[in-house]
C-alpha cells in the first residue's frame, strides 16, 4: 500500500506535533510535580498544536516501564531520585506518531537515559526498506550490553496503522535471531522503535502490574443496554479504536457504566508493565515512516 499525499501530510503533521511536545515535556517533570498535571499538560499541548492524543500520556516512574496514566483525582507525585518516562502520542484523522523521553529527577541512574537514546539512534540507523526487522534487536542489545546495562527483553517497538497504535510487526530490543521477529521493514509503513534499558543486575523482563487507567474498545458491537450503548457511542465517536483514559470519560454519557463494560469484556484496561525485579527503566522512542526507498524519522 502506498500512502496518498494527503495521508503523508497527516502523518508528518502528527510527527511534528509529537516532536514539539517531546521537547516541552521534560519541563513539566520535577520533584513534587503531580502526574495528572503532566498528563493533562502533554495532552493539552497536543491539542493546541492541532492534533488529538493518540493515547493517554503515560507517566511511568522508575520500575514501571509503560501503561500508567493518571485516573481522575490522581494524587501521584514525582518522587526524588527517580527516572520518569513520558510517552506521547498524537494523531491527525487516525494517522499517528509516538515518541517517549526519560527525565532524571536526581536519579543516580541518569546514565541509562543516554544509553537508551544512543541505542535508539543506532536502531534507527539499522532500519532499511526491505531490511530485516531482527537487525534492530541485534544492534540494540549489543550496544546496551557494551555500555554495562541490560535491554528489556519483552518490551518491543511496533508497527503503526491508522487508528491502531500496535499493529502487525513487533520490533525487538534483543538478539533473538528470527525467532518471533522474522519479516522485513516494508515500504510505505510506520514503525515506532523504543529501546528500554535497565540495570545489569535486573531480570530484564517486565510483568503485569496493577491496572493503569488506560482503556480501549475490545468489542465493536454496540451493547444492548441503553446506558452502555450511549457510552459506547461516545467512546467510538471520540476515540474509535485508540486507547483512552478513564479521566477522559468524566462528563461522558453514563460514564459510570465503564466498569460494567469492562466486566462484559466490551472494554479492556491495560495493566501497567513493571520490571520483574523492580529495577528502574529508561526508555527512548521515535516513529519512522518508510517510503519506497528511504526511512524518515518523523518525531
Amino acid at each position: 500500500m502506498v500512502f496518498e499525499q494527503e495521508e503523508v501530510e497527516k502523518i508528518m503533521k502528527a510527527g511534528r506535533i509529537v516532536r514539539a511536545v517531546r521537547e516541552a515535556a521534560p519541563r513539566m517533570v520535577f520533584e513534587g510535580a503531580r502526574a495528572i498535571d503532566i498528563c493533562n499538560g502533554v495532552e493539552a499541548e497536543v491539542r493546541r498544536l492541532g492534533g488529538e492524543p493518540a493515547f493517554p500520556c503515560n507517566v511511568s516512574i522508575d520500575e514501571v516501564g509503560a501503561h500508567y496514566t493518571s485516573p481522575p483525582g490522581d494524587e501521584t507525585v514525582i518522587p526524588p531520585m527517580s527516572l520518569v518516562k513520558v510517552d506521547i502520542g498524537a494523531h491527525v484523522d487516525g494517522f499517528l506518531a509516538d515518541s517517549a523521553v526519560t527525565v532524571s529527577v536526581g536519579s543516580e541512574h541518569e546514565e541509562m537515559i543516554g544509553v537508551a537514546e544512543d541505542a535508539l539512534a543506532r536502531a534507527i540507523q539499522a532500519v532499511r526498506v526491505s531490511g530485516m526487522v531482527s537487525d534492530v534487536g541485534v544492534v540494540v542489545e549489543k550496544y546496551v550490553r557494551s555500555m554495562g546495562f541490560k535491554p528489556i527483553r519483552n518490551l518491543t517497538g511496533h508497527q503503526i496503522s491508522q487508528y491502531t497504535v500496535h499493529a502487525g510487526v513487533s520490533i525487538p530490543n534483543v538478539n533473538e535471531g528470527l525467532g518471533g521477529f522474522g519479516g522485513r521493514f516494508q515500504p510505505w509503513s510506520i514503525y515506532a522503535l523504543e529501546p528500554f534499558v535497565t540495570l545489569p543486575e535486573a531480570r530484564g523482563v517486565i510483568q503485569e502490574g496493577r491496572l493503569g487507567n488506560i482503556l480501549h474498545l475490545a468489542k465493536l458491537k454496540k451493547p444492548k443496554d441503553p446506558g452502555q450503548r450511549a457510552l459506547f457511542e461516545h467512546i467510538y465517536g471520540n476515540y474509535r479504536t485508540l486507547p483512552f483514559a478513564r479521566r477522559w470519560l468524566e462528563g461522558a454519557p453514563r460514564a459510570e457504566l465503564a466498569d460494567a463494560m469492562l466486566a462484559s469484556r466490551a472494554l479492556y484496561e491495560y495493566p501497567t508493565l513493571v520490571e520483574a525485579s523492580h529495577m528502574p527503566i529508561a526508555q527512548a522512542e521515535h516513529t519512522l515512516l518508510t517510503t519506497d526507498r528511504e526511512v524518515l524519522t518523523i518525531t
